[in-house]
């Protein structure tokens, strides 16, 4: 949602500003990103600064104080309401960050020095309701696009995600009904090229006893390197160690 007015009419900034020091600042800023950011160095009381803002279902408003010194007011009051009954009124003496959830609307955003000399920053953040839907997008682990069991004759590849990046693969390659060998091994997935490299590479020999429980498990090596690559429904995989799947095609099996 956009800012309607950046600052209110420099008769209030002038208004604001009497009483101050000679040496007295309060004033403001935009930042690049949107942020409206007031400074206050050796402030007097009443100096003041206002806009008006305008807040969509969803959005968070988020007030960080870097206030070293006295103290400043951040009051919002929702258009058609009284300024007795402002849905946000915080009084930041110190350093922290505050988060509000306040109804949809047009608002007159107010800050206030309420102590004499008065230093220090408040920043004055929104972050939208769409914003934070691609950004929870955005968090999701694009291997959840790949996941589940990719097989080829008596080879399967379980893919996991992992993290907020990286696939998790689990090879379970059969040799007998009561031994096969285990890889496992992770690596980031890169979104261009749909390849996983992977440096961590566990590959175990595993003996079952008649009753489906583990009888051995013995570590070949560790630290094997190799690389997946997912296309469409099927995945390749080369083993640097052994080349143990060349001229394999893994098809997708659920």
């Amino acid at each position: 949602m956009k800012k309607l007015i950046h600052i209110l009419s420099a008769a209030l900034l002038a208004v604001s500003m009497a009483g101050c020091s000679s040496n007295a600042i309060f004033s403001d800023e935009i930042a690049e990103n949107g942020d409206l950011i007031v400074t206050a160095e050796n402030a007097d009381i009443k100096s003041a600064v206002a806009t008006e803002y305008d807040i969509a279902e969803g959005d968070t408003v988020t007030v960080t104080s870097e206030v070293t010194k006295g103290g400043i007011t951040v009051k919002m009051i929702r258009g058609g309401s009284s300024a007795e009954t402002p849905a946000v009124s915080w009084e930041f003496t110190e350093a922290g960050t505050t988060d509000y959830q306040v109804d949809p609307g047009s608002y007159l955003v107010s800050f206030e020095s309420t102590q004499k000399h008065t230093t220090g920053k408040i920043t004055f953040h929104i972050t939208h309701s769409e914003t934070k839907a691609e950004d929870e997008g955005d968090t999701q682990n694009p291997t959840m696009n790949f996941v589940g069991t990719y097989a080829k004759d008596r080879c399967s590849i379980l893919v996991e995600a992992q993290g907020q990046n990286n696939a998790k693969f689990t090879v379970m390659w059969g040799s007998s009904a009561a031994e096969h060998s285990e890889w496992t091994m992770s690596g980031k997935l890169d979104t261009e090229t749909l390849t996983v490299d992977y440096t961590d590479c566990v590959k175990k020999d595993v003996v079952f006893k008649e009753d489906g429980t583990i009888d051995t498990e013995t570590v070949i090596y560790e630290n094997g390197t190799g690389t997946f690559k997912f296309d469409g429904s099927t995945l390749t995989w080369t083993d640097n160690n052994e080349n143990a799947a060349d001229g394999m095609v893994f098809e997708y099996a659920n």
